[in-house]
């Protein structure tokens, strides 16, 4: 066994209060709950290696979890984050990570200003403009009724949610009528506003990287549209991300690497690591492109990507050569270097 003089604590996030949301929010926030997801499988990759580690749940009380995290030094804790929420509530993590700051734990990925920044979509977009990142032109709407100034067609999503969640074949619209009527869908259901930007019915990429200082690309995967004739249904749903038996799921195969020629690649390995650096990302992050006519437009940054042996990182690590044990230590100690733990 590795002497570490320190001890990891596994933080993720147990969802026992969800309500928010429509019956498919409902099961993807069960499901990316799970500590058999993501989490068992991290505790024992870095058990392997010799880490000393301990899983530590984030249930409906920060209080409780205060308590938890005071039994625990941040002298000789190190915390790696897989907190995806709180209470069911996407935006709502950055409360945990707010805590565990304060407290004075360090931890793996991003910290708590750009968590709330990359959740909150609209915010994210309008930073990515500031910094000359390639993005689709965008509104937010708090109710369906407004004034519209994009270009149909449009996709409407809610503004802080993750997993394709709110996202369905109904997203994309190409008249006023089924854009408002959309948009009133997204606010009545997730209790939040509606972000619609303008549909790139481009090649969908996403680019895995990790990294500070110097930021490295995995190789980037492309979800395989070619079964799909409507380029309008040319777009990741909730189905096709968690239902295995739906049209979406197996007319969406995904392809690592994807095939791109070598000037097509740099352009979109600069637009990622420009947006993980534009958002302040750390560690470990990726990003979803819509490559169309040679501009890389980001519609999405995950801070936080799913780290789950089924999960589109690993597959990306995977394809590196990278064993899955290698990859969770990579980011802990990309981290720990991060924040001088260790050489």
């Amino acid at each position: 066994m590795n002497g570490w003089n320190f001890r990891v604590a596994i933080l993720y996030d147990e969802g026992s209060q969800i309500s928010q949301g429509d019956p498919q929010g409902i099961r993807a926030a069960q499901f990316a709950d799970s500590v058999t997801t993501s989490t068992q499988p991290l505790c024992d990759a870095l058990s392997s290696l010799g880490y000393p580690t301990l899983i530590i749940a984030v249930r409906d009380s920060l209080e409780e979890l205060e308590d938890a995290l005071c039994s625990l030094s941040p002298k000789d804790t190190f915390i790696f984050n897989n907190c995806e929420g709180f209470r069911g509530n996407t935006i709502a993590q950055v409360e945990v990570i707010r805590l565990i700051e304060r407290l004075r734990f360090k931890h793996t990925g991003a910290a708590s200003e750009s968590i709330e920044l990359c959740i909150d979509k609209g915010r994210a977009k309008e930073r990515l403009m500031q910094c000359k990142v390639p993005t689709p032109r965008y509104q937010v709407f708090y109710k369906p009724e407004g004034t519209f100034t994009l270009q149909f067609p449009v996709i409407v999503k809610p503004s802080v949610e993750g997993a394709s969640v709110g996202i369905d074949l109904n997203s994309v619209v190409s008249n006023t009528p089924d854009l408002f009527q959309r948009i009133a869908y997204i606010v009545e259901n997730y209790d939040q506003s509606a972000i619609v930007e303008e549909f790139i019915a481009g090649r969908e990429l996403a680019v895995a990287m990790w990294g500070n200082e110097e930021i490295e690309i995995l190789p980037i995967a492309e979800i395989d549209f070619s079964c799909i004739a409507n380029p309008l249904e040319r777009l990741l749903t909730f189905e096709s991300k968690w239902n295995p038996e739906s049209r979406d799921y197996q007319n969406t195969p995904c392809r690592i690497p994807a095939a791109l020629s070598h000037k097509d690649e740099q352009v979109v390995r600069k637009a990622a690591q420009d947006s993980f650096r534009a958002t302040g990302l750390r560690d470990l992050g990726r990003v979803d492109i819509r490559f169309d006519n040679g501009i890389p437009y980001v519609v999405d940054i995950n801070e936080l990507p799913d780290l789950a042996p089924e999960a589109g990182y690993w597959h990306s690590a995977q394809a590196a050569g990278i064993t899955y044990p290698k990859m969770v230590e990579h980011i802990l100690q990309l981290a720990l270097k991060r924040e001088g733990w260790m050489g």
